[in-house]
């Protein structure tokens, strides 16, 4: 199986990053991934299936992956002050 790294280039989901080979080594075994996701957004939308597919390569590869909604996410990821 490729790289995770290899194929999120392949799909476009990468589009310039720096130092590629040490990337590319990383992935090489299982890391930790996640995303959170605004809760104080109205809703999901469209943007929101990006890295939502990102974070599936990840898993189909074997990595972990987290994905984080509700408050716990705005209290750390949030720098506008809502709650």
């Amino acid at each position: 199986m490729a790289n995770v790294f290899d194929e999120l280039k392949n799909r476009g989901f990468i589009e310039q990053t720096t130092g590629d080979d040490a990337i590319s080594d990383l992935l090489e075994q299982p890391v930790t991934c996640y995303i959170g996701f605004d809760p104080t957004a109205p809703s999901f939308h469209v943007g929101s299936l990006i890295p939502i597919m990102a974070l599936a390569h990840m898993q189909r590869h074997g990595h972990r992956t987290i994905a984080v909604v509700g408050g716990g996410t705005g209290l750390v990821g949030d720098p506008s002050g809502k709650t």
